[in-house]
């Protein structure tokens, strides 16, 4: 078997078992602290939180934007301490675009 099967077969065999196991299970796996996205507020939540709302800062805000505050959340801090499966840079198609301007 050439080394890059190996490498394959490896991984396979790695993503089944995990995919097998319960949250519980692979949190007991985790090197070091997480942050569970169940802690991260929404934008909505965030701004009700300090006493604001969506009606007052957006005026008449189309529905659409009232549903997208509720999806979207920030988040300072160390981004791969968040319990996610995975983490994808976008900074090389900005470059990639960049060169097709």
């Amino acid at each position: 078997m050439y080394p890059s099967n190996k490498k394959k077969k490896v991984w396979r065999e790695e993503k089944e078992r995990l995919l097998k196991m319960t949250l519980e299970e692979r949190r007991k796996e985790y090197i070091r602290d997480y942050v569970s996205l169940s802690t991260i507020l929404s934008w909505k939540e965030e701004m009700k939180s300090k006493g604001q709302n969506d009606e007052e800062n957006a005026q008449e805000a189309p529905q659409v934007k009232k549903s997208l505050s509720e999806k979207v959340s920030l988040y300072r801090g160390d981004i791969t301490l968040l319990e996610v499966d995975a983490i994808v840079n976008a900074a090389s198609l900005l470059s990639t675009n960049h060169l097709a301007l």
